[in-house]
């Protein structure tokens, strides 16, 4: 058998049980073998390939599209022989790819460049083994037994599109409601769910599912799983309220390591994971190299902590107390920018020579029995607009008109308290200074378990660097129930010193182009005589609250809730759509279709929920997984149709404010062939891009959208490449580079030397520059679905104990001694890299990281089974232990990828046929199968549990679970 290390390091010598399953994979790509030839096949499967063909030789060509292995979204440049995909490295034009003093201009020919390699991870470079796994779907399939039975039969595309035309077209009701006497809810038509769990398509799935269709549950996906309260947390502090439109928001900044000489990562681990890894990697050893310095706030040594100047092991879920105790000392010891804080406007901003300002000098009403009381003071209250806001100027309270570049306002920065118009009010500023004063240094070391000198150090050194030094979090730090006000805390330490689109601080990144619309062009997202999709979604997010939209259930229910709402979920809770469909709240589901979805192997503690409320039919009428495999859903449906790979496939990405120069990158098919009308024939033959199929199946539907004038400029839409040429169009006029380039080079790019602003070098080019909020109103204002007073959520950053939705602080007793974390590999991918050869054999499976402190006491020895269970599953699962010092006591970690359950690894039968599999597949175990549901929701219902989760973002918790440990 083949022994591997935690790290590596291959014994490639097989026993007969392994060479069995390789034979059987063999067999399985027996279809595909007139593409590749069998040698070509055989050295896939057993991952010896024999040498690519140089540049020139005949029939060599290259493709240029995206990866996505990871959602680092990283350009590749494919080559290709004969039509088969042989290799895949890094596009040179592309910024994730090479460090700037090395990438192509965007002038250079492709013959040049495809003797250039970009760099790409070992993830994006085995790809190919994606394209050519041997237990992909091959036709679409329809259910024959119970459903999680496996047994199948092949069907033609033309009946299943029909068979599940028809019953969703039955389903289409925009006359009843969704649920009686619920009028808010929205009509029938939204028990229809679409659930894509990784989707880079959406704004063309849009016009199918919302503005065709007419479901208000047209884009369900995953962020919530992903770092979702990291994204909302940024949004309530870069609302732009003067705005009509929310202009200022966005959703993600990063350190600007190009120029940056001090950077903290917060729950982030830029070596292995992180969008995107390549890049932020590359950068980050740049920076080290100049003499720049970073410190790991994290409880496990990853790879980023092993190079790290400093690594900090925290508590998990405590990041917030050690950010607002370096705050403490900031504040305390006058070490933040005060001249900075002082801009109330954009006009004082510029005149300070920033491009950023906040709400430091803002008033908000303090005065208790005031009807605005928690709010801002609005202009109105002074003789001004009640769209502006007001500062203290000394003396009294002046208008601030946050976009005005004529007419600057410099506030007061700590004004205590001030009354205007008879109304006691109090800065921003002074409110987050009173909040960081609450506790002592002492008090928020003994919680995050941080020493204090080790506190004052890390403050000491963040200012010490002027504005090139910045903070980044993730995942770590907001995939708890307190993630949002976590985030917010450590982002105030990058308002403290007014680093902001400077050289080596915060960046928004460089952002794009616009490939759904141009001057010129046709709006792709125009849907003629579309349907306008309304109601309340079945996870109660997106600006829905309790009070208003919800308040047919209030009436009937009062406080709490039966489920949580979440107005200020803008990415959707993807945790909550199966539970809140087996609860019927706030109505029931019909219809389910799923793409690239991994739900019950993805989501915490969602197995057992997932799998009871899809085994009955009656709940659930159909169910159709649009799936590259047979995975965790698609093992479930009720028809599975068989979608291509990333590498045969349209879509356009952005980048992620990892790189500060400006492109949107096209994926387009690398292999398979298009006729002369463009319709597109993958590499296996009755497999359909997903853009493809939703055409055809909203053809067959009747729906607006596709077909005939579909789009406004009366075109058709019948094919991927109707919506793809328009779509290139558009980002040719928008970016200034023709349609052929953007083909061949992979996307439109900015060139290299556009990082900074040529007049001011000390200045990013590509800005954010707009307003940052330490106080936030919109939470203020707010109640809190679940709380038994209807109490208001808190405005501002704090520490607050993981909970459940009503406030129970989760602790489960001695019985349940250690804190259960995840983490990512660098050697795999989110739920779908046990597929790939190559990197199974880096490493096959994960182990039950213990620190050795734990592992004595307990008896453990690295290699030896051992047992987590928690409350919510005391049946537990298994896994190999791995001793380590790079870990805190007290904290067990097991890293995601592993334990899958399907995805290949089990027998599935096909027109009475069992089809070969590969236990391999199976190898290791899944965390997320322990972790803790919420006592607090459905806690009379357990097929409708969820998992603890942020009420704000809608972040579920993924580092909350306390867990006891047992060798096995």
């Amino acid at each position: 058998m083949a022994k591997i290390g935690k790290q590596g390091g291959l014994d490639i010598s097989l026993d007969r049980r392994r060479f069995l399953q390789w034979g059987g994979a063999l067999a399985s790509l027996a279809s595909v073998s007139s593409v590749l030839g069998t040698r070509r096949l055989a050295a896939l499967v057993f991952s010896q390939n024999p040498p690519d063909p140089p540049e020139g030789t005949a029939g060599v060509e290259f493709k240029f599209s995206v990866c996505q292995m990871c959602h680092g979204r990283c350009g590749i440049m494919c080559k290709i022989k004969d039509g088969v995909l042989l290799k895949i490295d890094g596009n040179p034009y592309h910024p994730n790819n090479m460090h700037d003093d090395e990438r192509l201009p965007y002038a250079t020919a492709v013959a040049t460049a495809v003797r250039t390699r970009g760099r790409l991870c070992l993830k994006g470079q085995s790809g190919v083994q994606t394209l050519y796994d041997p237990y992909r779907i091959k036709q679409p399939l329809k259910r024959v037994g119970p459903r999680g039975s496996g047994q199948w039969q092949a069907i033609s595309w033309d009946d299943a599109l029909s068979e599940i035309a028809n019953k969703l077209v039955s389903l289409r009701d925009f006359v009843n409601d969704a649920k009686p006497g619920r009028s808010k809810a929205g009509k029938a038509v939204n028990k229809v769910l679409f659930a894509p769990g990784r989707t880079i398509e959406g704004e063309f799935t849009d016009r199918i599912w919302k503005d065709g269709y007419g479901t208000y549950n047209y884009r369900l996906d995953h962020t919530s799983i992903c770092e979702v309260d990291h994204h909302v947390a940024y949004e309530l502090a870069t609302w732009d309220k003067a705005a009509a439109t929310p202009a200022g928001r966005k959703n993600h900044f990063k350190p600007e390591l190009l120029g940056c000489e001090y950077a903290i990562f917060f729950g982030s681990n830029p070596l292995e994971a992180n969008f995107a890894m390549v890049p932020l990697a590359r950068n980050l050893m740049e920076m080290k190299k100049r003499g720049g310095k970073y410190v790991v706030v994290d409880p496990r040594f990853s790879n980023a902590a092993a190079q790290a100047d400093q690594w900090v092991p925290i508590i998990p879920g405590t990041d917030a107390a050690l950010a607002l105790g370096m705050a403490r000392w900031i504040v305390d010891n006058g070490r933040h920018d005060t001249v900075y804080l002082s801009n109330a406007n954009k006009a004082a901003a510029t005149a300070d020579g920033e491009t950023t300002w906040t709400d430091a000098t803002w008033l908000v009403i303090t005065e208790p029995a005031d009807a605005n009381a928690g709010k801002y003071m609005r202009a109105n209250e002074i003789g001004g607009a009640a769209t502006n806001f007001v500062a203290w100027n000394g003396a009294a309270g002046v208008e601030v008109i946050s976009q005005s570049t004529t007419a600057p306002v410099d506030g007061v920065l700590d004004t205590e308290e001030v009354i205007v118009n008879g109304k006691r009010c109090k800065s921003a500023f002074t409110l987050f200074r009173e909040r960081i004063q609450q506790k002592t240094l002492a008090e928020y070391s003994a919680i995050c378990g941080v020493s204090e000198a080790t506190i004052t150090q890390l403050a000491n050194d963040f200012t010490a660097h002027g504005k090139k030094a910045a903070t980044e979090h993730y995942r770590g730090v907001v995939q708890h129930t307190n993630g949002a006000y976590s985030s917010l805390a450590i982002m105030a330490l990058d308002f403290l010193i007014g680093n902001c689109d400077w050289k080596g601080g915060s960046t928004a990144g460089g952002g794009g182009w616009s490939f759904t619309n141009a001057t010129g062009g046709v709006n792709v997202q125009t849907v003629p005589g579309g349907v306008a999709a309304s109601g309340v979604r079945i996870d109660r997010t997106k600006g829905k609250t309790y009070e208003n939209q919800g308040s047919e259930y209030l009436a009937a229910d009062d406080y709490p809730a039966q489920r949580p709402w979440f107005p200020y979920a803008t990415h959707g809770n993807f945790q909550e759509v199966i539970p809140s469909a087996a609860h019927g709240y706030p109505y029931e589901a019909k219809a389910l279709i799923t793409y690239w979805n991994a739900w019950p192997y993805s989501t915490p503690a969602l197995r057992n929920v997932f799998e009871t409320y899809i085994a009955d039919e009656t709940k659930c009428e159909l169910f159709v997984a649009i799936s590259v495999n047979i995975g965790e859903v698609a093992a479930w449906a009720d028809y599975i149709l068989p979608d291509t790979t990333y590498l045969e496939k349209f879509a356009f990405t952005g980048g992620t404010p990892s790189v500060i120069t400006k492109l949107t990158a096209f994926q387009q098919p690398v292999v398979g062939t298009f006729d002369g009308s463009m319709n597109y024939t993958p590499v296996l033959p009755q497999t359909k891009m997903y853009i493809d199929i939703l055409i055809e199946l909203g053809k067959k539907m009747g729906i607006p959208g596709v077909g005939a004038g579909a789009f406004a400029d009366g075109g058709s839409l019948d094919r991927a490449w109707d919506f793809v040429q328009r779509a290139l169009n558009n980002l040719s006029i928008s970016s200034g580079k023709s349609v052929a380039d953007i083909q061949a080079k992979g996307g439109a790019f900015e060139d290299p030397g556009n990082e900074y602003d040529s007049g001011n070098p000390n200045k990013q080019k590509n800005r954010y520059g707009n307003e940052f909020h330490f106080y936030i109103e919109e939470l203020a204002v707010t109640k809190d679905s679940m709380s038994p007073t209807a109490q208001k959520f808190d405005p501002m950053a704090k520490y607050e104990v993981p909970s459940h939705a009503d406030g129970t602080p989760v602790d489960d007793g001695p019985g349940y001694p250690f804190r259960l974390i995840t983490y990512k590999s660098v050697r795999h991918g989110q739920a779908r890299t046990a597929a790939n050869p190559w990197l199974m054999a880096l490493q096959p499976e994960n182990f039950v990281d213990i620190s050795s402190a734990d592992a004595a006491a307990l008896g453990v020895e690295t290699g030896e089974k051992v047992k987590i269970t928690s409350v919510s599953n005391p049946a537990g699962i298994v896994g190999k232990a791995w001793v380590t010092e790079g870990l805190r006591p007290g904290v067990i970690a097991v890293s995601h990828h592993f334990g899958h359950w399907e995805l290949g690894s089990r027998a599935h039968v096909i027109d009475g046929v069992t089809q070969p599999h590969d236990p391999s597949r199976g190898a290791g175990t899944m965390p997320n199968l322990v972790m803790r549901l919420d006592d607090a929701i459905s806690a009379a219902n357990p097929a409708a549990k969820v998992s603890l989760q942020s009420k704000i973002g809608g972040s579920v918790s993924f580092y909350d679970t306390r867990v006891n440990v047992v060798k096995a």
